[in-house]
């Protein structure tokens, strides 16, 4: 699991699991399961109301993109909503250049093979954008 912070209400959680050919209601209730087994052991979330888009993408896995909606100020309570989406694009952007002369500073993972991913993972930071994805 890797966690990615762009703000205070909105984060990236990337679990490398493939949940691509299961039937939307699997899909949710896992990522439901997912989140309320995290957050009984790590907190991640405050009480509140989250919306959760997933994403697949084949190399990465899963990508949750968690935007905080609202607080809820007299309960424990963590409500979600989980929507299905269709496509995300990811990056890398190597911390040192000079470690992999071959490749540019800002690499799409969709033009890269898994082997290569899992070499240029630990060297480098991820990028995720959900807005920029060709249709």
């Amino acid at each position: 699991m890797k966690l990615i912070i762009k703000s205070d209400i909105l984060y990236y959680l990337i679990l490398p699991i493939n949940l691509k050919n299961l039937t939307e209601d699997v899909i949710i209730t896992k990522i439901k399961h997912i989140f309320l087994n995290y957050n009984h052991k790590y907190h991640l979330l405050e009480p509140g109301f989250y919306e959760v888009d997933v994403y697949n993408h084949n190399i990465v896995g899963t990508i949750l993109k968690v935007e905080k909606i609202d607080t809820f100020d007299f309960s424990e309570e963590v409500d979600l909503r989980v929507s299905i989406k269709d496509k995300i694009k990811v990056y890398l952007k190597l911390i040192d250049e000079t470690d992999f002369p071959d490749y540019k500073n800002k690499i799409d993972v969709d033009a890269i093979n898994y082997k290569e991913y899992l070499k240029l993972i630990e060297h480098s930071n991820i990028i995720i954008d959900a807005k920029k994805v060709p249709i």
